[in-house]
């Protein structure tokens, strides 16, 4: 299976998950971080051993090796970096939420058709193994009709 050269911007709470998360795929280097600044980038990179470092989206983007961003940012600037990464032509996989509104959201859905990159959310609860009897459970018909559901996940 081909190797597939990823890059991160923001690796404040949620970036390093996604980073540790890649690693445990097997198949996904993260070979980029971007942070606000360079001697941020640098820091973080050596923390999370991650070979280069860039501290602007731009010069992130200008790197031929990244096939794939994962957009860590906070959320009221997820759209225009994740419109920046895939007008360079590159693959998005974007914390939650997608954007901050309906019209954003739907924005990025049609740029991502447009230029022929996959524009992904990560709903990384999806696959837990509870998750998944919950759901088995619910297509059975075991529960019979479910109007309502209501759970938490607590995380240390």
């Amino acid at each position: 299976m081909k190797t597939i050269k990823a890059g991160i911007i923001g690796t404040g709470f949620i970036g390093p998950a996604h980073v540790e998360a890649v690693r445990r795929l097997g198949y996904v280097e993260m070979v980029a971080l971007c942070e606000a600044n360079d001697d941020l980038a640098r820091s973080k990179a050596a923390q999370l051993h991650i070979p280069k470092s860039y501290g602007s989206v731009k010069a992130l983007l200008a790197d031929k090796e990244v096939e794939v961003i994962h957009n860590c940012t906070p959320n009221h600037v997820h759209f225009e970096i994740s419109k920046q990464i895939m007008a360079a032509g590159k693959h998005v996989i974007s914390e939650k939420p997608l954007a901050m509104n309906t019209k954003e959201s739907k924005e990025l859905v049609k740029f991502a058709a447009k230029t022929g990159v996959v524009n992904a959310i990560d709903f990384n609860y999806r696959y837990y193994p509870l998750v998944q009897e919950a759901k088995a459970m619910v297509q059975s018909g075991k529960l019979g009709d479910v109007f309502h559901a209501n759970g938490s996940y607590t995380q240390d």
